[in-house]
């Protein structure tokens, strides 16, 4: 298999551990861990627009990670005449269809929106996509700040490749403060059942506080059966088992953390708990784009 020298030299700038070496990065390819397919790219971050996936950003070789979602270019409205008014109309567009063109990526403006002034200063961005078995790593360039009819965006290059990583951790919500989100919890035998709130939550479990304090039989690998209740009377019920039990101290003492893996035992039931997380995830960024508007991002001069 030939290898491109462009693509070389941009695994080598986002991973230089494949991109150093052209047998490395040949085998890569090979293998599905390097993705150069660019149709298999369009229909990936088409996927991400229509699902409306929370995707993790980070810039150059910084650390921090920010969040933002893939976004639609539609073409501005057309002027149509019709006895003598002038109308404004909708031109001929399917969603998402602007990727086809494999020109350029629109995202949101990122949060915490420190981010927003960071990126005009970086080259590298890299977009990662998190799913329960694997997550998908986009390689692009910043390119400038634009409107969307109106709405203030960030536009990247279209990805020459992107690397899937196989097993990586899912991405963890944090449950906003305001979200009336809470878990029931039953256990088998005489053990106690209980209700609490949970801290966070993937598409592969949850953590959350043993209501009971500072004295835990929560024990690991322990089968439960938990309901998750959130808002409009809405509910899920999923088996699942005991990760971990963590030891922590806080403001009032001793508590325990536990770790929970869900037992996903239909496709439809792995559907439901992505939904709910990607609930999570979208007031968890409406909170952070509350808490970092002390930072000032100016829209009027986008």
């Amino acid at each position: 298999m030939m290898t491109d020298e462009s693509l070389l030299r941009q695994a080598n700038l986002f991973f230089p551990g494949v991109g150093e070496n052209p047998e490395i990065f040949t085998a890569a390819l090979e293998s599905g861990d390097i993705i150069v397919d660019s149709d298999k790219l369009v229909n990936l971050l088409q996927s991400c627009l229509h699902d409306e996936a929370i995707i993790e950003v980070q810039f150059d070789d910084l650390t921090r990670v920010f969040f933002c979602r893939v976004l639609d270019h539609k073409p501005e409205l057309e002027e149509m005449e019709s006895d003598g008014v002038v109308m404004l109309v909708e031109p001929e567009y399917t969603k998402a269809e602007y990727l086809t063109e494999k020109d350029h990526l629109v995202i949101t403006p990122v949060e915490p929106s420190i981010g927003n002034f960071l990126i005009c200063s970086v080259g590298r961005v890299l977009l990662r996509l998190l799913g329960s078995r694997c997550a998908f790593e986009f390689c692009c360039f910043f390119e400038e700040k634009i409107r969307v009819r109106g709405m203030p965006v960030l536009q990247c290059s279209f990805p020459l490749l992107a690397r899937q990583v196989k097993g990586a951790r899912a991405y963890r919500a944090k449950i906003p403060k305001h979200m009336e989100l809470t878990v029931h919890v039953e256990r088998q035998g005489r053990r106690e059942d209980f209700s609490t709130c949970p801290i966070d939550i993937s598409v592969e479990g949850m953590m959350f506080v043993d209501p009971s304090g500072k004295y835990s039989d929560l024990r690991e690998e322990e089968k439960i059966w938990m309901e998750l209740y959130w808002p409009r009377g809405r509910s899920l019920k999923v088996n699942a088992r005991v990760a971990h039990v963590s030891q922590l101290r806080d403001k009032t003492g001793i508590q325990y953390c536990c770790g929970i893996q869900f037992d996903l035992a239909t496709r439809a039931l792995a559907r439901d708990v992505e939904l709910l997380v990607a609930g999570v995830q979208r007031r968890r960024l409406r909170e952070l784009s509350e808490i970092s508007d002390e930072f000032g991002v100016d829209f009027k001069s986008w």
